[in-house]
């Protein structure tokens, strides 16, 4: 039997019913979220038991673009930078996944993290073990539009992805090297409208100047609409003008990519948590009857004995993980003792004014350089990457200006220019502003 879909976007369910989908909405305000938890509970637990996968898109789901190695989803978890930055890859109530990193800039990868805010897929999960059905998947909005086009003529046009539904509109970046997701719940303000259009067209103008084939800087649009896009979207007229519009689908394709997607995709917000095992339901009913034909004394003795391997089993599992908690802290304690080693002790703070000095180099930088990231660290460290973007960059003018706001370079590596890339990184300390 295929598996059942379910389609949960901010405060609306998307179910089949006689092979049609119907949408349920919740009301909105405070008790919105858990409104629809409590419907998806009484879908997932309700009979026939079935295997179930979902698209998940809460209103309490986070979506950020992560520098990651190239790993898979279980080596991602178990490194202690993604533990440290990112707690919710240890949690054990909150459901989280990853895209398949791919390669930015600078030769490393990156990677968009699905992460839940607070818990609700986990019960969702009990709501299937309830039942006798099993949770196969449940994937973001995000992975599960862009399985949509995925192997379609419509993949080699589209870089954006718009969802456009009853009170939920979303653009997805699929742009190589410039994934993103945003999303509206609830009815949209004049302003939202404005951040949803500047959105599409900030990232279009972006991925125009960085790419150097013509035919790929008016990047196409696929959209996913929950029927007629021109009722759920005031500005469709003008995308549909724009001759951006690389295809338009129904919430079937929706359906049909989650169906399509595998269990083992790192983005399954459901493999943070154990897959409940079923029973089936004649050797249920066997082992009922047995058990209700015994002596009561022998059914004392079995109980106790299961319940002593079940706590016997659990106490061993929560062992294990304090063990390789404790042997973390012990490893993080050893790295902490090293750096204060390494500490001068007649090292003393520097008083300088942050903001002035921030605001002095916003004024030096000039508009023909982009900075791309900028690190403030507590000693007043200061690393700055930025990239020539325009003609007429002063090299000297520009190190000579960030000098005279009281910036220190560090003696090796403080200013590097890379002509052939237009890559410029700077290393030092904040001074004190010359007058």
């Amino acid at each position: 039997m295929s598996p059942g879909i379910v389609i949960l976007l901010g405060r609306c369910i998307w179910t089949r019913d006689s092979g049609a989908w119907r949408r349920e909405s919740v009301d909105g305000g405070p008790g919105a979220p858990a409104a629809a938890f409590a419907r998806l509970d009484e879908i997932l637990s309700g009979d026939p038991p079935r295997r179930w996968r979902l698209v998940f898109e809460p209103e309490a789901l986070g979506h950020q673009t992560v520098e990651t190695p190239k790993v898979s989803r279980s080596v991602f978890a178990s490194l202690a930078k993604m533990r440290s930055e990112f707690p919710v890859v240890g949690s054990e109530t909150l459901g989280w996944g990853i895209e398949y990193p791919e390669p930015v800039q600078g030769g490393t990868y990156s990677t968009l993290l699905h992460a839940e805010l607070t818990p609700g897929l986990a019960f969702l999960g009990d709501a299937c073990s309830r039942g006798r059905s099993r949770l196969e998947g449940a994937w973001p909005a995000y992975t599960a539009a862009v399985a949509c086009v995925q192997g379609g003529v419509a993949s080699a046009k589209a870089r954006f992805l718009l969802i456009l539904a009853h009170d939920f509109v979303a653009v997805a970046t699929c742009a190589p090297g410039k994934r993103s997701f945003k999303a509206w719940v609830g009815p949209m303000s004049e302003r939202d409208w404005k951040a949803f259009s500047t959105l599409i067209g900030d990232a279009d103008t972006r991925l125009s100047a960085s790419m150097g084939d013509p035919g790929l800087r008016r990047s196409g649009i696929a959209v996913i609409a929950d029927g007629e896009p021109t009722k759920l979207c005031p500005l469709w007229d003008e995308i549909n003008a724009s001759g951006r519009v690389a295809t338009v689908m129904k919430m079937d394709a929706l359906a049909a990519a989650v169906a399509r997607i595998p269990r083992s995709h790192p983005a399954n917000l459901a493999e943070a948590f154990p897959v409940p095992r079923n029973l089936d339901g004649y050797l249920a009913g066997a082992v009922s009857a047995a058990v209700m034909a015994a002596l009561s004394i022998g059914m004392l003795v079995i109980g106790g004995r299961s319940r002593l391997r079940q706590e016997g089993a659990s106490i061993e599992a929560r062992e294990s993980l304090l063990e390789g908690r404790l042997e973390s802290l012990t490893r993080n304690q050893d790295e902490m003792n090293r750096l204060r080693s390494e500490a001068p002790a007649d090292l003393a703070p520097i008083c300088v004014s942050t903001h002035e000095v921030l605001v002095g180099l916003a004024a030096a930088i000039p508009d023909a350089l982009t900075l791309t990231s900028l690190a403030l660290h507590k000693d007043n460290g200061l690393q700055i990457e930025a990239m020539v973007v325009g003609p007429g960059f002063d090299s000297e003018s520009l190190r000579h200006d960030i000098e005279k706001i009281g910036f220190i370079f560090a003696p090796a590596d403080g200013w590097a220019l890379n002509p052939a890339t237009g890559r410029l990184v700077i290393h030092g300390k904040l001074g004190t502003p010359r007058t």
